[in-house]
């Protein structure tokens, strides 16, 4: 993780120069001309001055996940909706087609005026969908096919029509029912936003033959019938109810979530929160019950190397909350039990697999489902800025330019540095001088100086007690000194701690939004100018 805030305390942005000197004069006691001028003027270049809070050390990709508790604590909130899935590739069912064969009683018609009901025949169809069991479907997509033809064919057909009644499939309350003329290559009609009304898949069928009017007899011969053809598209849903079966519904290929809370500052950090929260809410829109299995659940690093298992309460298979009717949805709770060692973990992916099995064990029952169905998994992680960590380590890099000051007359420099800190955190800083080509080649300060930022003091609740103050002079040795007017970059690197107590030894501390630190750093070199007149 990249902080520019925290780490321009120590960045050489030149914001003015004061230039103070005092002279010491030569004269010539003869003529009182100026022969030489001798001074030691002090060149002060201050840097930044200004204010440093919790969220300027947060990585700036985290910005919108940082909240604030009513008491001003600090936390860091990851609210994600993983791969949704839907159970509706289970119900994907195929074409069906239905061919009813009607009896034609033979007979010689007279000439009618009036249409007459001559044959009939009623029976109940079967869908057929195993192991799913119907007993209402809503239509979307569906249509259906009715082809009539008469055998033998005989020009009395002419004089006759087929009406197709689905006395359970109704438009508004108003039953599927129509009429085709013999002969007919097939009429189709849409289905859709019909609602079918089954017993277990079943439903019933009428067909009736009418007698059309007709000017002159006509003679039916013995053993003729009439076919009546049915053939359904496949059969799409807006909704289902019924029993679905045991099945296994789902499973979700293995996936990779980003849960980079703190960049890559925490690879190498040692890090402790006291009171993390993660946990996953599964929402449901079937009227199924289901079983989901999370197959692997883990985190990781985004180098592989290490991984740790992610505990659940209740854990795997978890019996999933159903909606008490179509359209409404059920959420159930799942905690992760060992959230702090997940947290502590400190992981920047979460790596899952999922299965989903609905029914299991079961022979009936009332289920139902829409074609928007889905089974939703949200993992939300909720983590307070409370705890303690080492070795967290911020590097950043800034271009320099002091072409404008002459290093030759510099005879010497330190860094000025007032600090009152408010943060529980003390850091050690070094400067690293660069080419252009960002390639290394001293630092500025010795290992002793390094210790630059003072932790605040906390209570035993981890709550600010005293701030940490700094205000101190580090000298700068000459060639170090001059090798700052070579260099085009300089990089900061920052190794950061929580605060100590009188014992060496870390307590949770917490991070509020109230707290600040005040930096004011500066750069004050002394100038040798010696002048013949």
């Amino acid at each position: 993780m990249t902080n520019k805030y925290l780490l321009k305390i120590v960045s050489v942005s030149l914001i003015s120069v004061t230039l103070a000197t005092s002279c010491n004069n030569v004269f010539n006691t003869d003529d009182y001309n100026v022969k030489k001028i001798k001074a030691a003027p002090t060149l002060n270049l201050p840097l930044v001055s200004g204010p440093l809070v919790i969220q300027d050390i947060l990585s700036k990709v985290d910005q919108t996940n940082v909240k604030v508790y009513p008491d001003g604590l600090v936390y860091l909130q990851y609210d994600q909706t993983l791969k949704s899935q839907g159970i509706r590739d289970l119900f994907t069912f195929p074409g069906k087609s239905f061919s009813k064969t009607v009896p034609i009683p033979p007979a010689i018609l007279p000439a009618k005026v009036a249409e007459v009901q001559y044959a009939t025949l009623n029976s109940t169809e079967d869908f057929a969908l195993t192991p799913v069991k119907l007993n209402e479907i809503k239509f979307k997509t569906t249509s259906v096919k009715v082809t009539v033809s008469f055998n033998p064919a005989n020009p009395a057909s002419a004089s006759m029509e087929a009406q197709v009644t689905l006395p359970n499939f109704k438009l508004n309350g108003v039953p599927f029912q129509k009429r085709i003329a013999p002969g007919a290559s097939g009429v189709t009609f849409l289905l859709k936003d019909y609602i079918g009304t089954l017993t277990d898949n079943t439903f019933p069928l009428q067909i009736a033959i009418f007698e059309k009017p007709h000017n002159s007899s006509i003679t039916i011969a013995s053993s003729t019938t009439a076919t009546i053809k049915l053939d359904f598209t496949t059969i799409d849903f807006q909704y289902i109810l019924g029993f679905f079966g045991d099945q296994t519904a789902f499973t979700i290929p293995a996936e990779t979530i980003n849960f980079n809370a703190f960049g890559n500052s925490l690879s190498k950090a040692k890090v402790s929160f006291a009171d993390p929260k993660l946990s996953f809410t599964l929402s449901n829109d079937y009227g199924i019950p289901t079983k989901v299995t999370f197959n692997s659940l883990e985190a990781r690093k985004s180098n592989g190397a290490t991984t740790l298992n992610v505990l659940l309460n209740p854990a795997s298979p978890i019996s999933v909350n159903i909606p008490s009717q179509l359209g409404q949805s059920a959420s159930t709770a799942v905690s992760v039990t060992n959230a702090k060692q997940v947290a502590d973990f400190a992981p920047d992916q979460l790596y899952y697999k999922v299965t989903a099995r609905i029914n299991e064990g079961l022979t009936s029952g009332n289920n139902f489902c829409a074609d928007t169905s889905k089974i939703r998994v949200n993992f939300k992680a909720e983590l307070p800025i409370y705890g303690k960590a080492s070795d967290i380590v911020l590097t950043d890099t800034f271009a320099i330019d002091l072409s404008s000051v002459k290093s030759s007359t510099i005879e010497s420099g330190s860094i000025l540095a007032k600090i009152n800190n408010e943060l529980p955190l003390d850091a050690f800083i070094q400067l690293y001088l660069a080419n252009d080509q960002t390639i290394i080649f001293d630092s500025l300060f010795t290992t002793v100086q390094t210790a630059i930022v003072k932790a605040s003091n906390v209570n035993a609740q981890g709550e600010l007690q005293a701030p940490g103050v700094v205000d101190q002079e580090i000298i700068i040795p000459k060639d170090k000194l001059d090798k700052i007017f070579l260099a085009k970059k300089i990089i900061v690197k920052a190794k950061i701690n929580t605060t100590k107590d009188i014992n060496g030894t870390q307590p949770d501390v917490k991070f509020k939004s109230t707290y600040k630190m005040n930096v004011n750093f500066g750069l004050k070199a002394k100038l040798k100018l010696d002048y013949d007149l």
